[in-house]
């Protein structure tokens, strides 16, 4: 899948400049797929052999397992990067993996591309894997070890296949609005014809999922929906994405900040920020300065994580989310860019800094007004006008 950093990851290492992280979600179903490895799908095809066999050749098989996705996701990052569409991170969760888009692709050509590469390192992974046991002998020394290898050239082969559905936002979606974009050169009826689609279905799969679960089978049925909730939830998400930053237009982060605003000493007490500013006026969040220099950010969620008690004493730089560039933007950024940092950043408001000056503060509350003021007042854009950059969009 192609999608924005959450807020809950581990950074594993880099390859070819791509950030591999998991989601703690992730530690979910991996445990679920080592313990159906090694205590049932490998001692059922083998019985007799010993308890730590199952459990050694349970392990192997799983990291190769998601091995497959990080490849699968990979070679999305490094056709995308070659094409000039930036992906820096790969994230494995519990419902596979995700790159993180940059942006969308600026043409139908490069979206096929980035697409398509994905189900087809699949299918030469299933390929490779099914290979192995014949070449290295493995069904006469090894038969156990072969049986790992053809699982796994099956989990690709069906990798590749699921991904085709033409749905959005799995690959085969993404392919299906690049030959939409193509004939029609409306990127963004494109992208909402192709997002019907992966509602279509997810709503098969979760018809799919019932039937297992009629049929005594709990836990794959209730996976099926799971999958088909996450897939419906994410073609909408992706719609919507597009339409808000084609609403957003050309607009930077210093035509909606908030211009000289109000401070927090980092010295004030957590009691005096809430009394005399949170309270006071209403606000969020607010930059925190110290010795005439920005120091942070406090926003409501830290003080919140303070508890009342230590409030009186407790500091604002003790408790504010320091400054870092995570929470800092310029201003001449784009508001689509703003947002996703927030995204990123997991807050609700960024900093505005220029040569090291505190200029102005974005929140998402403000950059939500725009929107809808724009809408409201009809500054749509034509329906045939591309995103220059959506929201990052899943595509498995």
């Amino acid at each position: 899948m192609m999608e924005q950093k959450r807020r809950q990851e581990i950074d594993l290492f880099k390859v070819a400049g791509v950030q591999i992280a998991i989601d703690y979600s992730w530690l979910i179903v991996f445990m679920l797929v080592l313990w159906s490895l090694s205590a049932g799908y490998f001692p059922a095809l083998h019985p007799g052999y010993p308890h730590a066999e199952y459990w050694m050749v349970g392990v192997a098989g799983t990291l190769l397992f998601f091995a497959s996705i990080v490849i699968h996701e990979l070679s999305h990052a490094i056709v995308a990067n070659r094409l000039g569409q930036p992906i820096e991170r790969i994230s494995l969760f519990i419902f596979g993996g995700m790159a993180h888009l940059g942006h969308e692709p600026t043409n139908a050509r490069d979206e096929l591309k980035i697409a398509a590469v994905g189900p087809l390192t699949s299918f030469v992974l299933g390929g490779f894997f099914y290979a192995i046991p014949s070449a290295l002998g493995l069904y006469e020394s090894f038969p156990m070890w072969a049986s790992v290898f053809e699982y796994l050239g099956f989990i690709n082969f069906a990798l590749g296949l699921f991904n085709l559905l033409p749905g959005f936002p799995l690959d085969g979606g993404r392919i299906l609005r690049a030959t939409l974009w193509a004939r029609t050169g409306d990127f963004r009826r494109a992208t909402a014809r192709a997002s019907d689609w992966g509602r279509g279905i997810a709503y098969g799969l979760m018809f799919l999922g019932a039937l297992q679960i009629f049929a005594g089978s709990l836990m794959g049925g209730l996976w099926l929906i799971f999958i088909a909730l996450f897939l419906k939830g994410a073609a909408s998400a992706s719609y919507q994405g597009i339409v808000i930053e084609q609403v957003l237009g050309s607009a930077h982060v210093s035509d909606l900040m908030a211009r000289d605003p109000l401070t927090i000493d980092a010295g004030a007490t957590v009691a005096d920020a809430i009394s005399d500013h949170f309270m006071r006026h209403g606000f969020g969040g607010f930059p925190v300065m110290d010795g005439g220099r920005v120091a942070g950010l406090i926003s409501i969620s830290q003080v919140r994580d303070c508890p009342p008690e230590e409030r009186a004493h407790k500091r604002v730089g003790d408790v504010m989310r320091p400054l870092d560039a995570r929470i800092e933007i310029a201003p001449g950024a784009t508001v689509s860019n703003a947002l996703r940092q927030m995204a990123e950043a997991d807050t609700g408001r960024l900093i505005v800094m220029e040569q090291d000056r505190l200029v102005g503060l974005i929140t998402r509350s403000g950059i939500a007004h725009f929107i809808m003021l724009r809408s409201e007042l009809g500054f749509a854009p034509p329906a045939g006008a591309q995103a220059s950059a959506a929201s990052p969009s899943p595509s498995a």
